[in-house]
């Protein structure tokens, strides 16, 4: 069993080797040459209480238990081996013997490999065995991923019992990791039994429409803890020995308590939350608030108001009441507020509907403030809340971490084509969505081609799509979009990121000649929103990409330029997850460095010459193609108007060729490539030349 080691250097390069369990041991008992994690636990206190950052963490290693991993070929880390294992944290404790205490706890079960202390020292490190329960080892990253899913909350009901309440809930992933720590006396039990955990199905886990937000072993819920258990040993020594016992039931104990959470910094909020985990099988949940609240109200005297501030007061104490229990943001993605308690724990935004904003108003009427749910939704839906979004966020936390290698274009190697321009191609269409999602109402052109990828059934396609975004904007992708409903599918383009038209063959030959052809091109679109009054210009975000099962897809001649058809060759490789931060940087990058990401007039040629073999003919076009070649020259064919033509393919075809407009023919003959055309006094005549 070898757990792995990665060590990023100052370039963003990632340096990955491994090492057995026994040498991890080893290793925890020594510092690193720079004496970084002692450095580390000796400033940690002030990073805590002044929101410093620790400028060597970089200097820690990371470390990665459940696998066993390697770099493949393209500089990625993948998977090699399983090694059985699930990483828990205990914490966060207050001093070494508690450390020690954790550790021996819990070398008492024996499925428990090691215990050490985290690079903190307030927390404790498990390492803990696991086997599924029908023997069925994982063999790939996959496989891996889906047991550590089904086997870590497992892990945290077992070992829940013997640490109540300390175990620190972390999003569960199989590239969990610790950064490299110091402990002299880790613990190791190498003839530890494995907990069996439920088997799980071979089917991939289902897409989550909100990623959970991470934690580390410095998140801010483990540093307002330790604060917290510093708060209590300092009110401890300053009351004496009055209290015998537990404390926490005397409400003398509780206000000094709370009032020394204030004077440490915690916000009003993070001290409900942190008094309430410890005490609540003991106090009521109320009454804990009640404390905090008394603690942390102002010492001014309240002097007796004007008449006419009462309305200002009591918009003051609503705006000041909400932002002490939550905190909002406006997406302007999608377009509504969110919210979340304000508190470190762990919890999504949400939108804040109808029912959310009955129940802030209930909350604040309950506490004495004068307040109606439209007193709550006048303040949400203005300027007073901040706007998110969430796009922006993602690139700003890409934008200059590329590491130099070409990702885009291995990507778009993963599917196997003939078509010599695919991977050129792919890439500025590439640049092109990243460059889409930075627009403004103001920008003049859209991402105006869509790639078509073209094979049989079962080839991956959907599949590739779908993980050209990563999972925290997996909420911008769609492929159930019916675009002959035009108001819907405007709205789409302004809040989706990705549109794929599945099944392109069902879009019929006039929405592809007209509406489709049309709003593929625009730069914002124009709707008006629900309950709406006005129709408002919004920026549009979506890119197009298409896929089909038929390669005679493309009715329009003039639209094929719109269309980045590639007919596959084989299966799409998707056995590797894309690296999708070094792919976004990479493409920020090269829109910074102002590569281009729209098609010169050169490349539009060679695309509506490549998509010729996927043109859908119409019958008039195959009847003509039966009956005419396209001449160069006069002496080589004869200039014939459009009823000409179509008399003489009428003669061959009879009564199967109907034609409701000879504008319209003419309108066919004029879209064949290569046709020679001149106007005269009879109207727009062809150089064609009839068929022997």
């Amino acid at each position: 069993m070898r757990v792995t080691f990665i060590r990023t250097d100052k370039g963003n390069v990632a340096h990955v080797t491994t090492r057995s369990i026994e040498k991890l041991a080893e290793r925890l008992k020594e510092d690193t040459k720079q004496g970084t994690v002692a450095e580390l636990r000796r400033l940690l206190p002030m990073i805590i209480s002044n929101g410093w950052t620790f400028r060597d963490m970089h200097r820690l290693p990371r470390i990665i238990p459940a696998m066993e991993m390697t770099k493949d070929t393209s500089g990625e880390l993948a998977f090699k081996a399983w090694n059985g294992l699930v990483l828990l944290t205990i914490g966060t404790l207050a001093d070494r013997e508690q450390v020690a205490q954790a550790k021996q706890l819990a070398m008492g079960l024996p499925s428990t490999l090691a215990a050490f202390m985290g690079s903190s020292g307030k927390t404790v490190k498990l390492l803990v065995r696991i086997a599924p329960a029908n023997g069925h080892k994982p063999l790939t990253e996959e496989e891996t991923e889906r047991l550590y899913q089904t086997a870590y909350p497992f892990a945290m009901k077992v070992y829940g019992g013997l640490f109540t309440g300390r175990i620190i809930q972390e999003k569960p992933t199989a590239r969990a990791g610790f950064r490299m720590s110091l402990d002299p006396e880790p613990l190791l039990n190498t003839k530890a039994t494995a907990l069996t955990v439920p088997a799980v199905p071979l089917a991939a886990p289902a897409v989550q429409t909100q990623p959970a937000q991470r934690q580390t072993d410095y998140d801010k819920y483990a540093d307002y803890e330790y604060l917290y258990r510093s708060a209590i040993e300092q009110v401890r020594e300053a009351m004496g020995s009055r209290f015998e016992g537990d404390p926490h039931r005397d409400d003398v104990f509780m206000t000094e308590l709370a009032q020394r959470l204030r004077q440490f910094g915690f916000p009003e909020e993070e001290a409900v939350l942190h008094m309430r985990s410890h005490l609540w099988t003991r106090v009521e949940d109320e009454h804990i608030r009640a404390i905090v609240a008394s603690a942390y109200a102002t010492d001014a005297k309240p002097t007796k108001e004007p008449s006419g501030s009462r309305i200002r007061h009591q918009q003051q104490q609503l705006m000041a009441a909400l932002e002490k229990k939550y905190v909002f943001r406006y997406n302007e993605v999608m377009g509504y507020a969110e919210y979340r308690p304000n508190n470190t724990w762990v919890h999504p935004y949400v939108p804040v509907d109808e029912r959310v904003m009955n129940r802030m108003a209930i909350d604040l009427r309950l506490e004495g403030i004068d307040a109606w749910d439209k007193d709550v939704s006048r303040y949400v839906h203005s300027a007073y809340v901040p706007v998110y979004n969430p796009v922006m966020e993602y690139l700003h936390q890409c934008r200059g971490k590329w590491d130099g290698k070409d990702r885009i274009r291995e990507l778009a190697k993963t599917v196997p084509t003939k078509n010599g321009h695919w991977v050129e191609w792919f890439y500025t269409w590439f640049l092109g969505m990243v460059r889409q999602w930075q627009s403004t109402i103001y920008d003049r052109y859209g991402n105006q081609v869509a790639p078509l990828l073209i094979s049989k059934q079962g080839w991956n396609k959907s599949t590739f799509i779908q993980s050209l975004l990563p999972p925290e904007l997996q909420w911008g992708y769609t492929n159930q979009l019916d675009v002959s409903e035009k108001r819907s599918t405007l709205q789409a383009m302004s809040q989706f990121l990705l549109i794929n038209l599945d099944e392109f063959n069902q879009i019929s030959p006039q929405l592809q000649q007209g509406f489709l052809k049309n709003i593929i091109t625009l730069p914002s679109v124009k709707v008006k929103r629900s309950y709406g009054k006005h129709i408002e210009p919004f920026p549009r975000l979506a890119s197009f990409i298409a896929a089909t099962n038929q390669a005679d897809v493309l009715t329009d001649p003039s639209g094929g330029r719109r269309f980045l058809g590639v007919e596959l060759t084989g299966p799409i490789d998707v056995s590797r997850r894309p690296n999708h931060e070094q792919l976004f940087a990479q493409a920020l990058q090269a829109i910074d460095n102002r590569e281009p990401y729209f098609f010169n007039d050169e490349q539009t040629l060679e695309i509506m010459a490549s998509n010729r073999e996927f043109l859908q003919l119409t019958p008039a076009e195959q009847y003509f193609n039966d009956c005419f070649e396209i001449a160069t020259s006069e002496e080589d064919g004869q200039y014939l108007t459009s009823s000409a033509i179509f008399a003489h393919i009428k003669k061959m075809a009879g009564s199967d060729l109907r034609l409701n407009s000879l504008n319209h023919f003419g309108r066919t003959l004029s879209n064949i490539p290569d046709m020679i055309k001149k106007r005269t006094i009879k109207g727009t005549e062809y150089l064609v030349k009839l068929k022997k």
